[in-house]
């Protein structure tokens, strides 16, 4: 059989050098992460400031959607023990596959 031209590609060498490319950016991303969490362990506030950030931003969510209750006790809401919060629905629904 005779090999095609040289400019058409060959797949099997293309898809390694795109799963090399991607791995090299993978490895770039967690070097950044590090230095990110190197950051935050060498300044303790900036890592207080992280957490109100993403707590805002997880309330403000919350407000849109709705869907994450607080814990029981905080302002009446369910617990995770699967109590209602008082009004009367579970908070779980459980639905039967057979």
């Amino acid at each position: 059989m005779a090999k095609g031209s040289d400019k058409q590609a060959d797949p099997a060498r293309e898809g390694v050098e795109h799963l090399e490319a991607a791995a090299r950016e993978m490895i770039a991303a967690a070097r950044s992460m590090l230095d990110a969490c190197e950051e935050l362990l060498g300044d303790p506030r900036a890592g207080e400031m992280v957490a109100s950030f993403v707590g805002s931003v997880a309330r403000a969510v919350n407000g849109f959607t709705g869907i994450v209750r607080p814990p029981k006790g905080t302002d009446g809401g369910e617990g995770a023990d699967g109590d209602d919060g008082g009004d009367g629905r579970p908070s779980v629904q459980r639905i039967k596959i057979s």
